[in-house]
């Protein structure tokens, strides 16, 4: 009788009897483990946790409920489209814009060129007949004469008149860019006769967006400056000590307003978008964006800003190097016609300064403005899949198993 725990066949290693004789062929058994011997699993087995396994929270979060697993996001890399369906990085938003302009010329750069000639174009023809209504430069009659030249307000409020086209274009294209890089994630592909179909209805809420944060930053700009002019003034200036505290005081007060017209602008960057894809009006947007982009101290406030500001920095310097050789060259050739005929009449070279202020808008809207409507699109993108979970939900679109975010553009 051995003392040995018995061991049901098939359910683990079985002792041989060492009695039995042995098997033909001068077969030996193997050696007899020990008792309470451990072996470690094969390489890659893995096992299921014994019952009742706890497992530590998500960093800063409460115990996860039974089951709980980590989102798919922080280890698969889902890409449908232009972009992975996980929070973004620096790379994967300029990238992400580039790819959506490159396969889809038609409904980017093709459009925003369709859409600045056609508000440009009329509003550039206008400004250029306003502005050859002066005799001379309105600005440099004024310095010279101390009077106002006849006319001298239509003429600059016609040298003016692209910059209001190039400002309604840009309204127009960050709707229709939200549109197509927002079918662009989901992996598909769009034309500009979808996109007018599916934004038209948005145009109107876009406007109203623009106009009223346009106007509380101009509120807070006029605040500012009257702010720092009132302080300035109540200040005696007839000492040095006077002076400095007055340029003190105005430098400060510039910084602060800088800083809440920075704030304010980041935190209502994601407007635009929201109201063409989730369909919602001025106010709502307004709010969630707001909401969504967060303050300085929560959120991700300072990344929006940065991004942006960095997008705002790229996009200049090649409008710049894109018009700037253009409008020399033109202003060039007008300038030296007119020198050349004797001509003493200013009012040409205003109208060349406003045709060329037409066409360097077009220029730049048709080639810039897509990255940075792009790229703002792409940040509210980021912005729900950092904070609402969006990229779970655009996984699922994307496989089939749920509806998409944002209606599609053939509705």
């Amino acid at each position: 009788m051995t003392d040995q725990p018995w061991v049901a066949p098939g359910s683990g290693p079985e002792r041989p009897d060492p009695t039995a004789p042995p098997p033909p062929g001068g077969w030996t058994p193997p050696p007899v483990p020990p008792p309470g011997a451990t072996y470690p699993p094969p390489s890659g087995a893995t096992y299921p946790p014994p019952p009742g396994a706890t497992y530590p929270p998500p960093p800063g979060g409460s115990a996860p409920p039974p089951g709980w697993q980590p989102p798919a996001y922080r280890t698969v890399d889902v890409r449908p489209g232009i972009v992975p369906l996980r929070p973004l990085g620096l790379g994967d938003v300029y990238g992400g814009v580039l790819k959506a302009v490159r396969g889809n010329p038609a409904a980017t750069i093709g459009l925003a060129a369709l859409t600045c000639f056609a508000l440009l174009l009329p509003t550039t023809a206008l400004g250029a007949f306003l502005a050859g209504q002066a005799s001379s430069d309105p600005l440099g009659a004024f310095a010279a004469t101390d009077t106002v030249p006849d006319n001298a307000g239509i003429s600059i409020v016609g040298q003016y008149l692209p910059t209001i086209g190039q400002l309604l274009s840009a309204v127009l294209l960050a709707g229709f860019l939200a549109q197509v890089v927002g079918q662009a994630v989901l992996g598909r592909k769009v034309g500009m006769g979808e996109i007018w179909r599916s934004t038209r209805g948005r145009v109107l809420p876009l406007v109203g967006v623009v106009l009223l944060t346009g106007f509380l930053l101009l509120v807070v700009l006029v605040v500012g400056v009257a702010a720092a002019v009132a302080l300035i003034v109540a200040l005696d200036p007839g000492d040095t000590g006077g002076v400095l505290a007055a340029i003190g005081i105005a430098l400060l007060v510039a910084l602060v307003t800088i800083a809440v017209l920075a704030l304010l602008a980041t935190r209502w960057a994601y407007a635009a978008p929201a109201v063409v894809l989730e369909r919602i009006g001025v106010m709502a947007s307004i709010r969630r964006s707001w909401g969504l982009v967060g303050g300085p101290t929560k959120g991700p406030f300072w990344r929006v800003f940065g991004i942006r500001l960095l997008t705002g920095i790229i996009t200049g310097i090649a409008s710049t190097v894109i018009t700037f050789p253009i409008s020399l060259l033109l202003l060039g050739v007008v300038a030296a016609t007119t020198i050349g005929s004797g001509s003493s009449d200013g009012g040409a070279l205003l109208v060349a300064q406003t045709l060329v202020s037409g066409l360097t808008a077009l220029l730049t809207g048709a080639l810039t403005t897509p990255f940075s409507a792009g790229v703002d699109a792409l940040l509210y993108v980021d912005g729900r899949m950092r904070r609402e979970g969006l990229d779970i939900q655009l996984i699922q679109s994307a496989q089939g198993a749920a509806a998409p975010p944002w209606p599609s553009t053939s509705l």
